[in-house]
């Protein structure tokens, strides 16, 4: 990984070694009989800038990383876009067996920090700290490329337009040795929850009411499709 600068890849290998040590630390004040925890993943450079993190394809020179996912919903009330099977999956539009803790190492290759430990405001006003991202959904239709925003499939109870625009990284935290994130199953959330690595900043946010799968051009459930997320800030 020669196209990573020293000082970022010293950074990075620091925050890996305190997310294991953290999930480890976990496990003993866990019951013992409980999953244990994920190990450090294997990081594999697939061509020159393009690496595989467990399950995650990240594109440095393009600052996104990819993964798969499979339509779970499609009506009734969501909180959330995207978790795993141990997140809140009657909740959520698509679902995911990518682990939350390789996608955070693949943000932090990207030298993305996320909230840096900073919570999210309760005050719809104010800005969720993170990193900006663009989310898309990629999948195929009678052998067709397609993609769509991932805003695109999400609409209100109220009848309101859901505003086009980026989701925010925060990269959810730890508390008392776990990292939430891994532990809830929870990615991209609607809602506002510090636990997901990713939070929507648009109004209604902290409505766990109001948010709806907009069908129009979903894929059918069961569907299997990538989600891509772009980094839109410079570092």
């Amino acid at each position: 990984m020669q196209f990573l600068k020293p000082a970022i890849m010293n950074r990075i290998c620091l925050a890996i070694i305190g997310l294991c040590a953290a999930f480890l630390l976990s496990a003993q004040e866990r019951d013992p009989f409980k999953p244990e925890p994920p190990r450090k993943p294997n990081i594999k450079e697939i061509t020159p800038g393009i690496l595989q993190v467990g399950t995650v394809l990240l594109n440095k020179k393009k600052r996104e990383i990819s993964f798969p996912v499979t339509v779970n919903m499609n009506e009734g009330p969501i909180e959330y876009l995207v978790v795993t099977g141990k997140g809140k999956t009657h909740e959520s539009l698509l679902v995911t067996s990518t682990e939350p803790f390789h996608l955070q190492v693949a943000m932090l290759l990207l030298n993305c920090k996320g909230s840096d430990g900073k919570l999210i405001p309760e005050d719809e006003d104010k800005a969720i700290p993170g990193e900006p991202v663009e989310i898309e959904l990629l999948w195929k239709e009678k052998e067709i490329d397609k993609n769509l925003r991932l805003e695109k499939f999400v609409a209100r109870k109220d009848g309101k337009p859901v505003k086009k625009g980026p989701f925010i990284f925060n990269g959810s935290r730890m508390f008392e040795g776990a990292f939430l994130a891994q532990s809830d199953g929870s990615i991209v959330s609607l809602i506002t929850d510090n636990a997901a690595q990713f939070n929507n900043p648009r109004a209604g946010r902290a409505n766990d009411d109001i948010w709806r799968p907009q069908p129009k051009h979903l894929p059918p459930l069961d569907s299997n499709g990538t989600l891509l997320i772009k980094v839109t800030r410079d570092n």
